[in-house]
């Protein structure tokens, strides 16, 4: 049975082609930081996989994650690859509040794992389907529109876009703007908890009665208030999903108790790939939406949310798109981007 005989971790900066900013990430970012990590078995293969840590979301950063993954590499030696289990049981127990670092270490085992097996990611996962179609993201920066116009040109038809700079009536009328300008798009709304329950609400009337069309609205209030965010999804016309507030198995399990919000935005560095996928079993349990997102992870951290996505076919809304902000080929050995939509190369 293949074993592992090393592992290695470094991070690394990758610049990108564009500016990004959100309401809790004001400081406008550049670049972007990813965590490698590589895992080597004795036949000599090389398995890796990626973490991009947020710090106002899971509380890391890429030191923390190069640390975690670097103090856990030496347990993982001379264990058998086929028995996944085990080895994730032992990350979880070593690393229960660094999702992120966990994701970057399960990526690469799950990725060996499969080729142990004769099987792809996503045929891992279940192998439901082969693509799907993504937002693109428009970020607190002042050629939103500008970026929308060419999106569309490119294929996007759903533009996620993030509000919450502080000033309402701007933001709306930089989102009044790109609906003018792009009529056919439709919008998710991602306030990164920067509004109260009637700023919120009264946000998402205006936004409706100028005749926008909204498919959802993400995460309005802080990720600590359920009681406001179960206020604004009681009485808001269009569903309400929860980000930073849901960021394990136990935080969707209280969500789905003691709210109505309509749906989880899952993501690989809030929670892991089998935290996700304990996500995404409490969530249809409770018969609420998912959608599957991303930090800002190049095309080999996409990848596995990709393959989830393809895998399971669980998501009703797919966020897939900051390789997109990083000039990366096109193609390369995992997926391929046709507009809009993401295909899982299947040979």
């Amino acid at each position: 049975m293949p074993v592992i005989v090393d592992g290695g971790v470094e991070c690394v900066e990758v610049p990108l082609l564009q500016s990004f900013a959100t309401a809790r990430d004001r400081l406008t970012r550049q670049v972007s930081r990813p965590v490698i990590v590589t895992l080597k078995l004795d036949d000599g293969h090389l398995f890796q996989g990626e973490s991009v840590p947020v710090a106002y979301v899971t509380g890391e950063t890429p030191e923390s994650v190069q640390a975690d993954i670097m103090s856990v590499l030496p347990n993982l030696i001379g264990r058998e690859i086929v028995r996944l289990q085990p080895i994730l049981s032992h990350l979880k127990q070593s690393l229960p509040d660094s999702p992120s670092a966990r994701a970057g270490l399960e990526t690469a085992l799950y990725r060996a794992f499969a080729e142990r097996n004769g099987l792809l990611l996503w045929e891992l996962f279940g192998g439901a389907q082969t693509s799907v179609e993504s937002d693109i993201t428009l970020p607190l920066v002042p050629d939103a529109l500008q970026r929308a116009q060419s999106a569309a040109r490119r294929g996007f038809r759903c533009f996620k876009m993030k509000i919450g700079s502080g000033d309402h009536e701007a933001d709306f009328r930089s989102l009044l703007a790109i609906h003018q300008a792009v009529p056919h798009a439709v919008f998710r709304l991602d306030a990164n908890q920067a509004f109260q329950a009637e700023e919120a609400l009264a946000f998402i009337h205006r936004a409706i009665e100028a005749g926008i069309p909204l498919e959802l609205v993400e995460q309005p209030v802080l990720k600590t208030d359920l009681a406001s965010l179960d206020a604004v999804a009681s009485r808001s016309p269009v569903p309400i999903f929860a980000d930073e507030a849901v960021c394990s198995p136990s935080d969707a399990l209280r969500l789905v108790c003691e709210t109505c919000v309509q749906g989880i935005n899952v993501k690989l560095m809030k929670s892991g790939i089998s935290g996700a996928m304990e996500i995404i079993a409490i969530a249809r349990a409770a018969r609420r939406k998912l959608m599957i997102g991303c930090m800002l992870e190049t095309r080999r951290g996409i990848y596995p949310s990709l393959a989830l996505a393809c895998g399971t076919g669980a998501f009703d809304f797919v966020d897939l798109d900051s390789h997109l902000l990083m000039g990366e080929p096109d193609e390369d050995a995992w997926f391929r981007q046709e507009g809009a939509h993401l295909l899982i190369l299947t040979d």
